[in-house]
């Protein structure tokens, strides 16, 4: 098996400037490049570019897998994260999970890159559809959604360089049962089954309901001019929402006036969380079965009744039915003797007794006379007992 790169840039925010686009033309020959993307694909080498240098200039997400086990994010948050020290560091302590501050200012990159022997986990496809993921969970620890980060956290301490035993959660954000689909979609990408979430969410009540007297955006919003309120409106409206919610959500965070997200504190290791997701797994997987075989029931029921319906139809006109399995025949093609076949075995138990056979069986021989090379024909034919 060849090996195998793709890595990926996408713009959320807003558009590459000229001087951004000219900059990410300079790190690879061989991408295809727009102002909200860049993408390239390599087979026996590698992407050689400045990643961190792209996701400062322009890019807010970056995507990069190897088919032989590489696989890496990164997000770009101009403005920090969205949470205080003592919340976000629990997170953090995971090696696979990095937070680097840019040299000057509030900014900095999010990166999750666990380490996976070759192999252990599954090919992913539809690579595009990770990247919309990505863009999802940066938009949710823009807002200071904690369980967008303990969603990485998983990613992240999925690692085969430790033993999952070993492993303790951080405490567990609240509400996370509901986590957005197409975020929760990511953990596909690093191998997990996204009801780990479920698992994880075990216990743990949703998100606490906000009083507007603890709230720190109703305080703030109550404190500004009203000068300034319109020209936060305007800006809303002509420039990136998200970023400009970005950049007020980090004012507030650092008036010091930020309420944590609730957590609860569950202290299971990544082994128990694994092990659980497995049975509700399987637990999913029966119930699946389940309906699949209630609606198999069904339709082979619905099968019959209409089976017997025609064989009621062909009882008054055996004539037309055996004209319909010449024709079947002559379309040619597997399903065509299939339903030739049909019909002829249908017509027999319609019509019943020895003059039903010998409807039948004459218009087999006669089919098998006039199309002698076909021996998918005469295989269907003698399936229903209609030849020898």
């Amino acid at each position: 098996m060849s090996e195998y790169q793709f890595v990926a840039f996408q713009a959320v925010d807003r558009p590459l400037d000229n001087k951004q686009l000219a900059f990410a033309e300079k790190q690879s020959s061989h991408s295809e490049l727009s102002r909200w993307r860049m993408s390239v694909e390599y087979h026996y080498s590698e992407f050689r570019g400045d990643v961190d240098g792209l996701l400062r200039r322009g890019f807010d997400v970056y995507l990069a897998y190897t088919n032989y086990g590489d696989r890496e994010i990164r997000l770009r948050l101009p403005h920090g994260l969205a949470f205080t020290k003592s919340t976000s560091d629990p997170f953090l302590v995971c090696e696979g999970l990095q937070w680097k501050m840019d040299a000057e200012g509030n900014g900095g990159i999010l990166t999750v890159s666990p380490y996976q022997e070759s192999g252990e986990i599954a090919e992913v496809w539809e690579l595009d559809k990770y990247l919309d993921s990505l863009a999802k969970v940066r938009e949710q620890l823009i807002r200071g959604d904690l369980r967008a980060l303990y969603l990485l956290w998983l990613c992240a301490a999925y690692d085969d360089n430790y033993d999952p035993a070993e492993i303790v959660e951080p405490a567990v954000p609240h509400g996370l049962a509901k986590m957005p689909s197409i975020a929760a979609e990511l953990l596909l990408f690093f191998g997990l089954d996204p009801l780990i979430l479920k698992a994880a969410a075990s216990g743990v009540p949703g998100v606490a309901p906000e009083s507007d007297q603890e709230d720190p955006i109703a305080v703030w919003s109550q404190s500004i001019s009203e000068v300034r309120s319109r020209a936060l409106l305007r800006r809303c409206l002509k420039e990136d929402p998200v970023a400009v919610k970005a950049e007020l959500l980090a004012e507030i965070r650092d008036s010091g006036s930020v309420v944590d997200w609730p957590t609860t504190v569950r202290g299971r290791s990544l082994e128990v969380l694994l092990t659980a997701a497995d049975e509700l797994r399987e637990q999913e997987n029966k119930k699946e079965a389940k309906k699949a075989q209630a609606k198999a029931v069904r339709e082979a029921a619905k099968a019959e009744k209409e089976r017997q319906a025609r064989m009621e139809k062909m009882k008054s006109s055996p004539e037309t039915w055996l004209a319909q399995a010449e024709k079947s025949a002559a379309a040619r093609g597997t399903v065509n003797y299939k339903a030739a076949a049909e019909i002829l075995a249908d017509l027999r138990e319609a019509i019943g007794g020895e003059t039903g056979k010998r409807l039948a069986h004459d218009c087999a021989k006669k089919l098998v006379t006039a199309h002698p090379t076909l021996s998918l024909l005469k295989s269907s034919l003698r399936k229903r007992g209609l030849v020898d």
